[in-house]
């Protein structure tokens, strides 16, 4: 069951792309949906404990995610193997959820308004640069 989770969440990771174009395959994107799926697998034993019966099973499942969990949120925030590519790979989605926000959002404040036409522009022109450096690199 929780081999589906990843997949689930790996995907989800990519609702807030402006463009399927910019849903890019990424390393980060992987780390966020195994934290997503480490608390599921903890809480599955411990809020169904009549299907999960073995004490020491559901132990080991409690310390083998609470252990994947941390690291990779180390593997996130230390960005651990993330390189050229693997950070380029990774900014587009973020930067198209940038412009999805602005573009979606149903704002009324003129200073929001006018920021986030900024937001666009600099966040086009980021993620046109960064596709870029993509096919220099994969060159």
């Amino acid at each position: 069951m929780s081999l589906l989770h990843f997949p689930i969440m790996y995907a989800v990771m990519f609702t807030m792309v402006w463009s399927m174009d910019e849903v890019i395959h990424n390393l980060n994107t992987a780390y966020m949906a195994g934290m997503m799926v480490a608390p599921m697998v903890f809480l599955m034993p411990l809020t169904m404990r009549m299907m999960y019966q073995n004490r020491r099973l559901n132990l080991v499942v409690y310390a083998g995610s609470l252990v994947l969990f941390l690291a990779l949120f180390y593997f996130m925030r230390e960005q651990t193997l993330i390189g050229d590519r693997q950070f380029a790979r990774s900014m587009i989605p973020h930067h198209s959820g940038a412009i999805l926000m602005c573009e979606k959002a149903k704002l009324q404040d003129a200073e929001l308004k006018t920021l986030c036409e900024g937001i666009i522009r600099s966040q086009r022109s980021e993620v046109d640069q960064l596709n870029q450096i993509l096919k220099r690199l994969d060159q």
